[in-house]
C-alpha cells in the first residue's frame, strides 16, 4: 500500500523548458551582479569557498561554466536558489506547474496522502518555485523536500535514505520522475515508480519495464 508520494520537478510537476529556458538563463544573467552586490553575505562567501574547494580558480567563472554544463553541484544549486529568490520576490519570476499536477496534488492533499519533493535543485529553489506559482503559494501541498544533499538521484542508496528519513519502507513510497535512470535507481531501492513522458517533452520508452504516463491524471495509487 502506498503511504507517501515522492515527486521530481522538471518534466514531472513542471515544464522542462521553464527550468532550461527561464530559470537557468536568469541565474546566468544575474550571477556576476548578485555576487558583487553581496560581498559580505556569509552564505554567498561560503558557497564561493565550496566552489573553489571543488575546483580551484575563479569561482564565478567556474559557476557560469557549471550552468552551461548543467552540472548538479550543491554550491551552484544553492547560489541559483538565492538568485531565484530575489527574482521571485521581485515578481520577475513565476514558478510553473502543470494544471494536471496542481489538480492531482490538491486531491492527494485533501485525501491526506503526504507528498514530498526530490529534485536536483536546492530545497530553497524548490520552495521558491512552488511558493510563487500562477496558483499562488503551493508549499502547503508538500510535507517536505529533498535535494542532492541526501544523495545523487541516480543512486539507489539516496532513495533508501529518504525512505528511512520518512520512517517508511521503500515499497510504501511511489516515486514520480521523467528521468529513466532515476526511475531505475528508485525501483532498485524498492520503491514503486512511474515515469512521466509528457507530450512535447519526453516520449515513452519502448519496452521500459516500469509504468509510463503522460500526466498526473493517469497516476493511480493502487
Amino acid at each position: 500500500m502506498i503511504k507517501a508520494i515522492l515527486t521530481d520537478i522538471e518534466g514531472t510537476t513542471s515544464s522542462l523548458s521553464f527550468v532550461k529556458e527561464v530559470l537557468f538563463p536568469y541565474s546566468k544573467k544575474k550571477l556576476r551582479d548578485f555576487v558583487r552586490k553581496h560581498p559580505d553575505d556569509p552564505e554567498v562567501q561560503r558557497i564561493l569557498r565550496e566552489v573553489q574547494e571543488i575546483e580551484p580558480g575563479n569561482p564565478i567563472e567556474t559557476l557560469l561554466r557549471w550552468i552551461e554544463e548543467d552540472r548538479k553541484v550543491a554550491p551552484l544549486k544553492e547560489l541559483q536558489g538565492l538568485i531565484w529568490e530575489e527574482g521571485y520576490r521581485s515578481g520577475e519570476l513565476k514558478g510553473h506547474i502543470y494544471e494536471d499536477a496542481y489538480e492531482k496534488l490538491k486531491e492527494w492533499h485533501e485525501r491526506g496522502i503526504p507528498v514530498y519533493v526530490y529534485s536536483s535543485g536546492s530545497v530553497k529553489a524548490q520552495e521558491l518555485l512552488f511558493g510563487h506559482t500562477e496558483h499562488g503559494d503551493l508549499n502547503y501541498l508538500f510535507c517536505g523536500y529533498f535535494d542532492t544533499r541526501i544523495g545523487n538521484k541516480k543512486d539507489p542508496e539516496s532513495y533508501k535514505r529518504i525512505a528511512k528519513e520518512l520512517g517508511l519502507k521503500p515499497e510504501e513510497i511511489l516515486f514520480l520522475s521523467d528521468n529513466p535512470e532515476e526511475i531505475e535507481a528508485a525501483a532498485k531501492a524498492g520503491m514503486k515508480v512511474v515515469r512521466f513522458a509528457r507530450e512535447g517533452e519526453n516520449e515513452p520508452i519502448k519496452d521500459f519495464p516500469y509504468p509510463q504516463v503522460r500526466s498526473f491524471y493517469e497516476v493511480t495509487l493502487d
